[in-house]
C-alpha cells in the first residue's frame, strides 16, 4: 500500500524572528574578516550566526487509501546565518535546524 505523505513546518511569528536574529547578530563584533585580501573576482563577506531556539507546528498531511491530517506542535534549535549588506545591515540568508 503507497501512501503519499505532506510535511509542512510552520513557524510562529516568522517576521518577528527574522527581525529578532537580523537585530542580534548586528551586536557581532567585527572580526575584520571582511577586509581580508582575497583573489581576484572574489569579495569577503562579514557573516554572523547565532543559535535560537524556535516554535512552531507540522504539519502532516496523509494522501490515499487512508486521510489523516495531523497537526503537531515543536520547539527546536536552528542555526541561522546573517551577511552583513551594502548598508552595514546584516541580513538573514539562512537557517538550518539542529535536531
Amino acid at each position: 500500500m503507497k501512501q503519499e505523505i505532506s510535511i509542512t513546518a510552520n513557524l510562529n511569528e516568522p517576521d518577528l524572528l527574522k527581525t529578532m536574529v537580523e537585530t542580534l547578530a548586528s551586536r557581532h563584533i567585527d572580526m575584520g574578516y571582511s577586509e581580508t585580501p582575497v583573489p581576484a573576482d572574489w569579495k569577503a563577506i562579514e557573516t554572523s550566526c547565532l543559535m535560537a531556539y524556535v516554535l512552531g507546528t507540522f504539519d502532516l498531511h496523509a494522501k490515499g487509501n487512508i486521510r489523516e491530517q495531523v497537526n503537531m506542535p515543536f520547539a527546536s534549535c536552528f542555526l541561522f546565518t546573517c551577511i552583513k549588506g551594502k548598508y552595514g545591515l546584516f541580513n538573514l540568508e539562512w537557517s538550518s535546524s539542529l535536531s
